[in-house]
């Protein structure tokens, strides 16, 4: 099992949840290995039902059933049933991730699109009560900028790398300007490992911990990195389906955007070869943008 994650895994401890069992039993706790934040595990309790106990190492179960609660009539969330200090139970929803079956691309781009539908009235972190607090960075360019000052950044990063960065973002302002001023939900970790499907529709959108409002651009830069080549026509079929449009630069706003994501893992305590993966990554929007591009 890969233990490239933020957090460790937290181990099982039935006394959290017994007022939650009552008089039933577990029948078997499985760890689900998805996600690199916090730990879930599917419980089959002795009277057949299944729930996921979610265990919090960072974001707050208050945050997520609130920004679930916006989006269940856009897309299937998993349900809280109860919930402690640093753990929810939440329902099980069946299916398979996307990684697993990427030809559902489509159909998981629609939900991006819904769920983008949310809109706020600032960008910020959203926090429980429905309120939105500015970013402290501003927006993509100040988080990439202030990413870079990182010293855990720059030690992956040839000095070259990081001047070239700095000229494509004061070339990209108009573009960042336009990202920045979009304030629509974004989920924050659109990962096809945080996307169910079953009998090929969307059966669920999983951790929420790194929602926010901003532009969805975010989610389809995760999206668009972590999905074959092969399948980026359906995306962009599925985005313009569920109702989103995109303009005629989409990528290359989801990679400007992206970026951001790929600087920030290198300050994470993700793997060394995850952050490989991630420096050869930054290299290639380097070759990409540093001459500039039009629509």
């Amino acid at each position: 099992m890969s233990t490239d994650r933020r957090n460790p895994y937290r181990p099982f401890d039935r006394s959290l949840i017994r007022d939650f069992l009552g008089k039933r039993e577990i029948s078997s706790a499985e760890l689900l290995p998805a996600g690199k934040s916090n730990t879930n595990y599917k419980l089959t309790l002795s009277d057949g039902e299944a729930y996921v106990l979610r265990l919090y190492s960072r974001g707050n179960a208050e945050l997520e059933t609130y920004v679930m609660s916006l989006v269940r009539d856009l897309v299937p969330v998993p349900l809280e049933i109860d919930r402690g200090e640093s753990w929810s139970v939440f329902t099980y929803l069946e299916g398979d991730t996307l990684k697993s079956v990427p030809e559902h691309s489509g159909v998981a781009a629609q939900a991006l699109a819904r769920i983008s539908s949310v809109v706020f009235e600032s960008p910020g972190w959203i926090n429980a009560d429905g309120s939105v607090s500015a970013f402290s960075f501003g927006g993509v360019s100040g988080f990439i900028t202030q990413t870079l000052q990182s010293a855990n950044a720059r030690a992956w990063l040839r000095q070259e790398a990081v001047e070239a960065i700095h000229e494509i973002l004061k070339r990209e302002t108009r573009r960042l300007d336009e990202l920045d001023a979009e304030s629509r939900l974004v989920h924050g970790d659109f990962n096809p490992t945080n996307i169910l499907i079953h009998q090929g529709v969307v059966s669920g959108v999983l951790d929420w911990e790194f929602c926010h409002s901003g532009t969805p651009h975010m989610d389809i830069g995760n999206l668009l990195r972590n999905t074959d080549p092969e399948f980026h026509d359906q995306i962009k079929l599925g985005l313009e389906t569920g109702g989103m449009s995109l303009p005629g630069d989409w990528k290359e706003r989801a990679e400007l955007v992206d970026l951001g994501s790929h600087l920030e893992f290198l300050t994470s305590d993700r793997s060394e070869s995850f952050k490989r993966r991630c420096v050869a990554r930054i290299h290639r929007f380097i070759q990409r943008f540093k001459g500039g591009f039009t629509v």
